[in-house]
């Protein structure tokens, strides 16, 4: 199980383009995925980011959260 978990705000904040180097215990979230999307400057970046979320979707390291998360995500804020 991965130790770290990195919110948008990191990528964001360290200008990060792509994520950490991809190990086999490296996740992506696919809500940090849709924001960073959300945020892109401009169609090249966008489609870096549709890159990864397909990448991340075809070897299984995207994390989709299903209403169960969500439901606890809104007990804990």
């Amino acid at each position: 199980m991965p130790y770290f978990t990195y919110d948008t705000s990191v990528i964001i904040s360290r200008k990060l383009i792509a994520p950490p180097a991809r190990t086999s215990n490296f996740l992506m979230s696919a809500v940090v995925l849709m924001e960073l999307s959300a945020s892109a400057r401009d169609k090249s970046e966008l489609k870096i980011y549709e890159g990864l979320f397909r990448d991340y979707q075809r070897d299984k390291s995207l994390i989709v959260p299903n209403e169960g998360d969500w439901l606890l995500a809104s007990k804990v804020l």
